[in-house]
């Protein structure tokens, strides 16, 4: 006699998948594993669930995401996501290293065991982008790379620099080598990609790359979609791409949807929480409801992701074999899971994480990571203008909530006072800078940034892709000053100073860069940080400690800053802030 499940979800609607059928079915499940999809099959088991019909959906898979930018640690992203009807996601793991090395990124692996939250890890393919041109903890060679490529739960090397790809860096090449001879995934990030360079494409492709998540709008699509490549299509709070015209294309133009797949990428819990915008459920809504058919659209957010990780055979389908990881949810088009099942075991319930999760326990080595250096001072904010002008012409970063790796180059006049170049507060030109925070070198770059609109006080983070050395935006040195060296006395966090005063302030201790409490204390806590940065500093910024991280990445357009210098992106050369005569004439 067949031995009776653990679990039986009676009188359900199977949304299947590899048919492309929705009809009424049971589900049945002995420990961890699909046994049965066949109605009637079962008539008891430990656990019966009456679904009255409700929809039985595979568990949604992330197949990129960043752990660090949510701020969470990996039992307080499962309480956040897994009732939002996510049971597996694929981490980039490069933030973690440039904080903590190949250990720092072994103990974040480790904090996910035993969590109902299934994960999967994208090893980095650089630490730095370049020695010469940025400050790290740690800088990552081909050996360390392959060491973690042999962890078992290694599935790809992620974010891999187009630019380098392009150009033939042999060193760069050996790395892409090193984890395709392990049968694993070489995971694009072709945002820099050029629709009308065919050539580009071929390379990048050629070099391995079979996956890309920087597709933002409909001239993405077919140059990689020719060259079968996978599109991990983003939304997230500041990049509704799905909204924002890809669904529309897809509808309309009948694009084939095999290779796309839902994407967060990089998401706050303010935003996932706070402000409710959600995980992958939005995007099961946004497609739904967007003409998309209900059954290609979970595709697109389950089946699609584990065949391209190779990965079907365990995920991705309710279906015999397969890890039982599913939802109940009432109606497609509004996507709301009544019930979230993870590896065989109720998880969730009316939104709500009934699972047990243990207390991170993080080593006291990537809790200490931010040391400033002796050097560092106040002194090092000053930008020295022109000899004797009374202005100076500069390069200005301009920073957007709409989506802060995409900046603006401007550029303005401002004065000079005692020989240096002062910010003009009444025209948002502020000082910004970046300080090296792992006691390396003490170096600092200082430049202007417009958007945030502050009147007074200062603004810093500890986190900002992907060095994560400290960033701050302010109206006067002394504030700046303060902010950064509160900074270093948390471990890593987000800081408002006014006068010299601390006004609030979010520690993130591990690897400065993530929280170890309850995500409901972390909104609290980034919600009075943004609330007061409105009230006392004037901040027109809806999420300006987002806006400080990511408008400092130099891999994507305009400009972008490390501790060694202002980056042109379109060149990837250092730039002078001040602007030289014949330049301003140019």
């Amino acid at each position: 006699m067949m031995e009776a499940p653990s679990l039986l979800v009676r009188d359900c609607t199977l949304v299947n998948v590899w048919s492309g059928e929705i009809y009424p079915t049971d589900v049945a499940v002995r420990g961890n594993r699909i046994v049965s999809v066949t109605k009637g099959e079962f008539r008891e088991a430990e656990r019966v669930i009456d679904a009255g019909g409700r929809f039985v959906v595979p568990g949604l898979i992330d197949p990129h995401m960043h752990l660090d930018t949510t701020s969470l640690s990996p039992g307080e992203l499962a309480r956040v996501v897994v009732p939002l009807g996510c049971t597996t996601v694929f981490v980039d793991t490069t933030n973690i290293i440039t904080t903590g090395g190949p250990d720092g990124v072994r103990s974040v692996i480790d904090q996910f065991a035993g969590l109902p939250l299934r994960a999967y890890f994208a090893m980095p393919s650089y630490s730095p982008v370049d020695p010469e041109r940025e400050t790290v903890a740690y800088e990552m060679d081909s050996a360390d790379l392959d060491r973690m490529l042999a962890w078992p739960e290694s599935v790809s090397i992620g974010e891999t620099i187009s630019a380098k790809i392009l150009s033939a860096d042999p060193d760069y090449l050996e790395r892409l080598a090193l984890c395709l001879s392990r049968g694993l995934r070489v995971s694009g990030h072709g945002g820099d990609l050029p629709p009308e360079v065919e050539s580009a494409f071929d390379a990048y492709v050629t070099a391995g790359v079979r996956d890309d998540h920087c597709v933002t709008k409909p001239a993405d699509i077919r140059p990689r979609l020719r060259r079968g490549v996978a599109m991990f299509a983003v939304e997230s709070a500041g990049r509704e791409n799905l909204t924002n015209g890809l669904v529309d294309f897809v509808r309309d133009h009948r694009i084939p949807t095999r290779h796309l797949h839902f994407c967060i990428d990089n998401i706050t819990v303010t935003s996932m929480v706070g402000r409710g915008f959600g995980y992958l459920d939005r995007s099961v809504r946004v497609a739904v409801n967007g003409g998309i058919s209900p059954v290609e659209a979970l595709r697109m957010g389950t089946l699609n992701t584990a065949q391209h990780y190779r990965l079907a055979h365990l995920l991705g389908s309710v279906s015999p074999g397969r890890l039982a990881d599913f939802s109940l949810v009432h109606d497609l088009g509004e996507f709301r899971p009544d019930l979230v099942v993870a590896d065989g075991k109720v998880a969730a319930v009316d939104g709500v994480l009934v699972a047990e999760v243990p207390e991170p326990e993080f080593p006291a080595s990537y809790r200490t990571t931010v040391r400033l250096h002796p050097a560092l001072d106040a002194k090092r904010l000053a930008v020295p203008g022109p000899d004797g002008a009374s202005t100076a012409k500069v390069r200005v970063i301009h920073a957007s909530d709409q989506d802060a790796a995409f900046n603006r180059a401007e550029t303005a006049e401002l004065p000079v006072a005692a020989g240096l170049v002062q910010p003009d507060v009444a025209a948002d030109v502020l000082k910004f800078c970046m300080v090296e925070r792992y006691g390396r070198n003490g170096n600092a770059t200082v430049a202007f940034i417009r958007g945030f609109g502050l009147t007074s006080g200062a603004i810093a983070s500890s986190v900002s892709g992907p060095s994560n050395n400290i960033v701050c935006a302010g109206t006067d040195d002394a504030d700046m000053w303060t902010a950064i060296r509160r900074v270093a006395e948390m471990q890593g966090g987000y800081v408002v100073v006014r006068d010299g005063e601390v006004l609030a302030d979010v520690p993130l201790p591990v690897g400065g860069i993530i929280s170890e409490l309850p995500y409901e204390q972390v909104v609290a806590a980034v919600g009075r940080l943004e609330q007061v940065a409105r009230d006392a500093l004037g901040c027109v910024l809806t999420n300006p400690v987002r806006a400080l991280a990511g408008t400092v990445l130099h891999t994507l357009p305009a400009y972008g800053m490390t501790d060694r210098g202002l980056v042109e992106v379109s060149t990837r050369e250092f730039v002078p802030v001040v602007l030289e005569h014949e330049e301003v004439a140019r």
